[in-house]
């Protein structure tokens, strides 16, 4: 009976989508949440309270993660990647302070929103975010999902949490927010936004891949580079505090490349109902943005909103780690060709299984299929041209259930031993730049074992560049090989044709 008091003194309208049991959970767990619920109410604005509502359900297992660096006796040292101009400056700091103090570790705490959030912090979001959406010509006739989603969420990641929006708004002359809502159109403005934070903010290179520590606002523009991601949450910080819808896309893995993943924004026309992606704080702007990784096999959009609580997302002893609690959005029909897919598989399997593709020299999982009372494994809005294998998660291994399989351009899986006829062949007669280019001890290995088959040999006195057969093993088209050049620590997979050419995966 209590449930049902809570639930109907809450004030749900008969259209609201949010999860009512999650936001009786989440006061249950943190009742001064309910003074949120109590300050609109006695106020008397239903949109403020919807508002308050659906931050709340949502707030889930959001949180703070906290990174220090601390020494061998567990003593935090204060270091901070952004203090160093370049990697070797770093590395000699960090040996100098090893001689003293044993090397550094890491050490990760995490603070749930849910046990520390307050109310006040929450409704001085809300009631900013509200002001916004009035003054802002781009939030003009916003659906309540869309509001919700793209400017109404207090942090963007797991960062800080901090009142933004005034130090953001408070960071702009008043003729700068007068030129921002000017604009006739919601790409003029973004760029304009867009061009200021890139005189502030600038990439800081690959040696920020490794920092998990994901920065507030101001800890931003206190660093003045970082990586992709950070460049991201920099812009959405800022568009949001003027009332642009906006979010953030990005993909894990590229094809054919062993590169790590790439993050970038978009902004909401509200009129046409069209999102334009861009690259955060670069040239690559809305309106201009050309994605220059073809064919990822998955584009996600990080959400607020969380997985509903049936989900098997939230159940860890069902799911890989990659996708536990993990609220992400499949969003890569929006950037790519598509095809739903259906794996017959060779029996029942009660557990999650999960689609891969190749990198690092193993599979990675890039998408789930759970449907433990059928033989198949169901797939949907996966990117074609691209090299695949359905697998199982079993002792934090993946074990492979087939062979790998392409999907061609035309959303067709092709085995590996459906493909074309084999034929007897030899890398010197392809004309492929990676392949012809490749430097001295290139090797090529045989997909599956590692068995080297071939290796690339200059010798410029003898005016030789060719690839050496190694023994008496044989290369055949229609196969997968690996392409692996340890000086630049490279592994590719590539798939040798008939007609000479070859594809990356």
């Amino acid at each position: 009976m209590k449930y049902f008091f809570i639930i109907f003194y809450l004030g749900f309208n008969c259209y609201s989508q949010i999860d009512r049991s999650a936001v009786v959970k989440a006061i249950k767990d943190k009742p001064e949440l309910m003074s949120v619920v109590n300050h609109y109410k006695k106020k008397g604005n239903q949109d403020k309270l919807q508002a308050a509502l659906f931050l709340i359900a949502n707030i889930g297992s959001k949180g703070t993660v906290l990174i220090d660096w601390v020494d061998n006796k567990g003593a935090i040292v204060n270091y901070n990647i952004s203090n160093f101009k370049d990697e070797t400056s770093q590395k000699k700091w960090l040996d100098s302070i090893a001689k003293t103090r044993g090397k550094l570790q890491e050490r990760e705490t995490f603070l749930p929103d849910s046990k520390h959030i307050s109310a006040q912090f929450l409704i001085e979001n809300i009631d900013s975010a509200f002001e916004v959406k009035e003054k802002s010509p781009f939030c003009r006739n916003i659906s309540d999902a869309d509001f919700y989603e793209y400017v109404l969420p207090y942090r963007v990641s797991n960062e800080r949490l901090e009142c933004w929006r005034k130090e953001i708004l408070d960071d702009f002359s008043q003729e700068q927010k007068d030129s921002i809502y000017s604009f006739t159109n919601v790409l003029a403005a973004t760029s304009y936004i867009n061009k200021i934070y890139q005189k502030r903010f600038k990439f800081g290179g690959s040696r920020y891949f490794s920092r998990k520590k994901v920065p507030s606002y101001s800890e931003l523009l206190l660093d003045k580079e970082g990586k992709c991601d950070d460049m991201c949450n920099l812009a959405v910080f800022a568009l949001r505090a003027f009332g642009i819808p906006c979010g953030f896309d990005g993909i894990r893995y590229k094809k054919a490349s062993e590169d790590v993943g790439h993050g970038w924004c978009f902004v909401l026309d509200v009129k046409k109902q069209k999102k334009y992606p861009f690259d955060a704080l670069t040239n690559n702007g809305p309106g201009f943005f050309n994605l220059p990784y073809k064919n990822a096999p998955k584009v996600y959009r990080r959400q607020f909103e969380i997985a509903p609580e049936n989900s098997i997302k939230n159940d860890y002893k069902l799911i890989h780690p990659d996708f536990f609690e993990n609220n992400n959005l499949d969003v890569t029909s929006e950037y790519f060709e598509t095809a739903n897919i259906e794996i017959p598989l060779e029996k029942k399997y009660r557990e999650a299984l999960y689609l891969c593709i190749w990198k690092n020299n193993w599979w990675r999982p890039v998408d789930y299929s759970y449907n433990p009372d059928q033989p198949t494994a169901i797939f949907e809005n996966v990117a074609k041209d691209n090299l695949y294998c359905v697998t199982k998660f079993r002792y934090s291994v993946l074990q492979e259930l087939n062979e790998p399989f392409i999907i061609n351009k035309f959303g067709e899986i092709i085995y590996l031993s459906s493909l074309h006829p084999k034929n007897n062949t030899n890398l010197n007669n392809y004309v492929n730049k990676e392949l012809k280019n490749a430097k001295n001890d290139v090797k090529i290995l045989e997909f599956g074992t590692n068995n080297e088959l071939c290796r690339k040999v200059r010798q410029e006195n003898l005016k030789k560049d060719e690839w050496s057969m190694v023994s008496n093993l044989s290369l055949t088209t229609n196969t997968l090989y690996h392409f692996v050049d340890e000086s630049n620590n490279t592994r590719k997979v590539f798939l040798l044709k008939d007609d000479g050419s070859v594809d990356w995966y």
